[in-house]
């Protein structure tokens, strides 16, 4: 059209002799490399074999039980304890549990009762004795032994020991008779002997690390005991281990 400027763009193709201009090449992404941990692998097995043994445990624990011994009504301290008294029950085994195996209850039928046992507990090895101590004619007494007072050997329940008091004045005071030389040549009748023996039996023992102190509970003839306990109060018993060969 008259008066109307075209403009055309032309795009020449490169020809072989003109240079073309550098491309870059093209480098394809590094794919993405799995790294192998064997740690992860052995500990990830480890918690699979943790688990499963877990529950082997748990399984066995509750299928299995044991008969154990349980009172069936409360029992007194040095009753004579009897059949009817008791009931087996099933428990789970657990060795920080004490109990009696229902097979041993014939062997505590006709003993007494160590300590008191409440209904519906379970039944220690340890709850029936023989005999009761103090038995009917006997009485425990307790004594605090300075360091040197009693035998370097431990002191062990049922040793027969004897209680000393070796020193005329606390020989006095526990209340023997006797004689004694007086300075004249003659004898006198004193209030006491030198050596106040009594014969005793250990019922139960303890010892202080701190002090060295050595508490020892003693079974004696009730006869015995005002002197036993005299010996005690004022602290100057010694004790004597007697042989023990039965």
């Amino acid at each position: 059209m008259p008066g109307l400027i075209e403009s055309v763009t032309m795009t020449m193709a490169p020809t072989g002799d003109e240079p073309t201009a550098a491309r870059p090449p093209i480098v394809a992404a590094p794919a993405a490399r799995t790294q192998r941990r064997p740690l992860f692998a052995v500990l990830a097995g480890l918690l699979i074999l943790l688990g499963a043994a877990g529950g082997a445990l748990v399984f066995w624990s509750t299928g299995s039980t044991v008969e154990a011994v349980a009172a069936r009504v409360p029992v007194a301290r040095g009753e004579v304890m009897t059949a009817e008294m008791f009931i087996t029950v099933a428990i789970a085994p657990n060795q920080q549990l004490s109990y009696l195996d229902a097979d041993e209850l014939p062997a505590l039928i006709g003993k007494r009762a160590a300590h008191d046992v409440a209904a519906g507990s379970l039944v220690g090895p340890t709850a029936g004795v023989e005999v009761m101590v103090p038995a009917t004619g006997r009485t425990v007494v307790g004594l605090s032994l300075p360091p040197g007072a009693e035998p370097a050997v431990p002191l062990q329940v049922g040793d027969r020991v004897r209680v000393i008091l070796t020193e005329p004045a606390y020989a006095c005071a526990a209340g023997e008779s006797g004689t004694i030389d007086t300075p004249e040549g003659t004898t006198a009748t004193a209030q006491c002997t030198v050596n106040v023996v009594i014969p005793a039996v250990v019922v139960a023992t303890a010892r202080d690390e701190a002090s060295g102190q050595v508490s020892v509970s003693v079974d004696v003839a009730e006869d015995d005991a005002p002197r036993t306990a005299a010996a005690a109060a004022l602290g100057r018993a010694a004790l004597v281990l007697d042989s023990r060969d039965t």
